[in-house]
């Protein structure tokens, strides 16, 4: 049984708790992603290793380019026999965005070290770590907050836009 505040949180995420019951059983094990992606991060913002959070920002991207990023699949092929629980769902938009989201993050971080600026990379770096272990402790996810935020945002029409035709007769 997950807290209420847990299930808000996962379905901010874009896990269907109401309806899939299974997701429950594996609340705790959606954990661990964003706690080895901060562990990640913060190994790479504490040494102001570029190399370290690019090779970050490349795993994120690839997992956002995913429904299953290659910590889940970690838990799915080996942890999840050990612990004889059930598999990982696939990772719905939301959260792949943020996953998306904490590659840029990341790879702003990593360029800001390279670039000698210690000072703002430890910032980027430690604010991206402040995310991740935000994530990692109550499944609350800034990247998916965003996600639906931008959902929320007016759809453009489509097409060109209509304008009111001007007569050029009175001009001559």
């Amino acid at each position: 049984m997950t807290s209420r505040f847990t299930e808000r949180n996962l379905d901010m995420q874009g896990f269907a708790c109401e309806t899939d019951a299974s997701i429950a059983g594996v609340a705790p094990w959606l954990r661990l992603t964003p706690s080895l992606s901060t562990a990640w991060i913060v190994t790479g913002t504490a040494l102001a290793s570029p190399a370290v959070l690019f090779c970050f920002s490349l795993t994120s991207a690839f997992g956002a380019s995913r429904r299953e990023h290659p910590f889940d699949r970690l838990y799915n092929r080996g942890l999840r026999r050990i612990t004889k629980t059930a598999p990982l769902p696939a990772n719905p938009p939301p959260r792949r965005f943020a996953m998306g989201l904490a590659a840029a993050w990341a790879a702003t971080a990593a360029a800001l070290f390279a670039t000698g600026h210690k000072r703002t990379g430890r910032i980027a770096g430690g604010l991206l770590g402040l995310a991740g272990a935000t994530v990692a402790s109550t499944h609350f996810c800034l990247g998916s907050f965003v996600y639906r935020q931008l959902e929320k945002l007016p759809k453009p029409r489509r097409g060109l836009p209509r304008y009111p035709r001007v007569s050029v007769a009175g001009l001559e």
